[in-house]
């Protein structure tokens, strides 16, 4: 009997170890980590926020910014007795040459959490890439663009809506700098004047499109050239004009007013978070 009870409390000696290390593991630091946007540019103003589980009064929580394994910066951030923290940067500086993945990191009482976003560099007015778009009535023509989060997988002439769709496949939000020849799109009204596209975004999993904003870039005698926000998961842009080739006269401004009026119904979204800042 004494040899049974020795092994009994020699066995609840050795386990008793263990049960602690897993309390200890199961109440280990949570930090939950987020920016205000998945893409940024260079220029622009990057917005991180978090929140820490169990505070500890008078630490702040670390912030560190890698570009591939280069520490790049890296700050010190209160915490609020509620356990939440903000930091601002700008993607900027030297450090910010190359385009690519960024990783943010938060330490906090030897824990850690990452989060990634992708930068692009200012490209406004640059056009790497160009598209032969098909005339319906046939011929062709050029519509140089940049896509950045994305790629162009097609460019087509809707006649019937005087409208340019561009069908894109979306890796993380980007934008979609786009030069469109005058000749074969436009948008003017009765005094020839300028005047705005409509442009619409649509999404993956939505059947409606969303009028979205977009960036003024250049205009010329024979182009004008804008810069449209895309999220991840778009799958489709369409600009529309007054006039798409081939040319259909004066009734291109009678189907433009047709176009505002269904577009009233469609709900307003804007997109200019990931823009440059001028």
């Amino acid at each position: 009997m004494q040899k049974i009870s020795l092994f009994v409390i020699l066995s609840i000696i050795i386990t008793m170890p263990m049960a602690f290390g897993q309390e200890e593991t199961l109440g280990a630091q949570k930090i939950i980590l987020e920016s205000d946007n998945t893409a940024y540019q260079e220029g622009d103003v990057i917005t991180i926020t978090g929140k820490i589980e169990k505070v500890i009064p008078g630490m702040p929580v670390t912030i560190q910014i890698f570009f591939e394994k280069n520490l790049i910066q890296v700050s010190q951030v209160k915490v609020s007795q509620d356990g939440k923290f903000t930091d601002t940067f700008t993607a900027a500086g030297p450090q910010w040459q190359n385009e690519g993945k960024v990783t943010i990191n938060a330490d906090y009482g030897g824990e850690d959490t990452e989060l990634y976003i992708e930068f692009f560099k200012n490209t406004s007015g640059e056009f790497t890439s160009n598209y032969e778009v098909k005339i319906p009535t046939g011929g062709t023509f050029d519509v140089p663009y940049t896509m950045k989060g994305g790629i162009i997988t097609s460019m087509n002439v809707n006649q019937k809506n005087l409208s340019l769709e561009i069908n894109i496949s979306t890796s993380s939000d980007g934008n979609l700098n786009i030069n469109l020849p005058r000749d074969s799109i436009d948008s003017t009204d009765n005094n020839g004047q300028d005047i705005d596209f409509i442009v619409l975004m649509h999404e993956g999993n939505s059947n409606f499109a969303i009028q979205t904003d977009y960036k003024k870039i250049e205009v010329g005698d024979g182009f004008r050239s804008i810069n449209i926000p895309v999220k991840d998961g778009d799958v489709k842009v369409e600009i529309i004009g007054t006039h798409v080739v081939p040319e259909f006269g004066t009734i291109a401004m009678i189907v433009l007013a047709v176009a505002i009026v269904s577009i009233i119904a469609v709900s307003a979204k804007s997109r200019l978070s990931i823009m440059p800042r001028i």
